[in-house]
């Protein structure tokens, strides 16, 4: 019998399945292909009472290998993709007082083991651990290219790191707590894209959590991607709702997001608006702005500098406010298949207790390098 944790997706998998069984079993073409990337960043953070200097992996794109195979089909093509981090220890997890192993891997690096079943009359299904249908939402519509240096996500580059009181005493919550983006995730799901109709695609996804023990969350989401060159200009936007069943305080998310890139100037710009309601009573919002500059200065590779800022309100409290600025460079060396990253960003925290914390201010030193 299929337990309740796996029954939001393990039945409409079969169906899938079963869809992709009846079609042709001829190959039009088929192989393997690998990939991967090392991620590495130093980073030093002060907390206003401190400053700590570490190398760990950047949390903005966590060093991963993975593998795809693709089967062609007489409908289309069938993948399979598996890809896992490696386990090391992250920039979003440091704190003035962490000591985590630089190597830890278990089963939650594990990003993608999934089937994918493409076609263009009838869309693409998904069937095992992936994006859920809002996974990459909230920063979809990003097309700076420093999405190494920082995104929405800005706790991605020091999120354990605790606001300390000016003056000494208990500290308040981490960045991670109040510097959320509600974008969605990866889970053991069973996923629908429609085709492509004029730019616009819509997802649907049903989920759960099979990766963590003792959690029976389900997820549910539906999704909207609009992408277009519109003339110079290559513009995207993007729409999500998502809900979870069975959490400890379930919540309800929207997220829309708009962005554009005027290819010859280089000049983009996006804009992210999110919305967080808990069962708890707890209701967050946020907007995120980033402004975008690249240009081919060097003949090597392309140059790209950004500023960004976020605000968010309510995030742990009701009345708190939560403010980073921030500033982002990346360039690349193509030859090298290296990216090299810099950022800094400052954060900010208020609360209506009167209580005053220290801002933390971030910087970031790095380079990827792809295989």
């Amino acid at each position: 019998m299929v337990g309740k944790k796996h029954s939001v997706w393990v039945a409409p998998a079969a169906l899938v399945v079963g869809s992709v069984a009846m079609t042709s079993a001829a190959s039009a073409q088929e192989g393997f292909r690998f990939y991967g990337f090392l991620n590495g960043a130093v980073t030093s953070v002060d907390d206003g009472v401190q400053t700590r200097n570490e190398f760990s992996d950047n949390s903005n794109a966590p060093s991963r290998i993975g593998a795809w195979y693709e089967m062609g089909t007489g409908a289309g093509t069938l993948k399979f993709n598996f890809e896992t981090a490696l386990g090391l220890r992250g920039t979003s997890s440091l704190s003035a007082t962490s000591n985590d192993d630089f190597f830890d891997w278990d089963k939650t690096d594990l990003r993608k083991f999934e089937a994918i079943y493409e076609t263009d009359r009838f869309g693409t299904f998904y069937v095992g651990q992936g994006s859920m249908a809002a996974d990459g939402i909230a920063g979809g519509t990003d097309l700076s290219g420093t999405d190494l240096s920082g995104t929405v996500a800005v706790a991605d580059t020091a999120g354990g790191f605790a606001f300390q009181p000016v003056g000494g005493g208990t500290a308040g919550p981490t960045i991670g707590d109040v510097f959320k983006d509600f974008d969605g995730s990866r889970k053991g799901r069973v996923r629908y894209d429609t085709p492509s109709f004029g730019g616009f695609v819509v997802s649907a996804s049903a989920g759960t959590e099979i990766l963590k023990d003792n959690d029976d969350t389900n997820f549910y989401d539906v999704a909207l991607r609009y992408g277009a060159d519109l003339g110079d200009t290559t513009f995207r936007a993007t729409l999500s709702y998502a809900q979870t069943e069975g959490a400890a305080d379930d919540a309800k998310s929207i997220l829309g997001s708009v962005g554009a890139l005027h290819n010859p100037t280089g000049i983009s710009g996006t804009v992210t608006l999110g919305q967080n309601d808990r069962d708890s009573g707890l209701k967050s919002d946020y907007v995120y702005a980033k402004l975008g500059y690249q240009r081919d200065w060097f003949s090597f590779g392309r140059t790209h500098l950004s500023v960004d800022a976020y605000r968010g309100n309510d995030m742990a409290s009701v009345g708190d406010k939560s403010v980073s600025y921030g500033f982002e460079a990346v360039q690349k060396i193509d030859n090298a298949n290296v990216d090299l990253f810099f950022s800094y960003h400052q954060h900010g925290y208020d609360v209506t207790t009167g209580t005053t914390y220290n801002d933390v201010d971030a910087y970031m030193l790095g380079a990827r390098w792809s295989f």
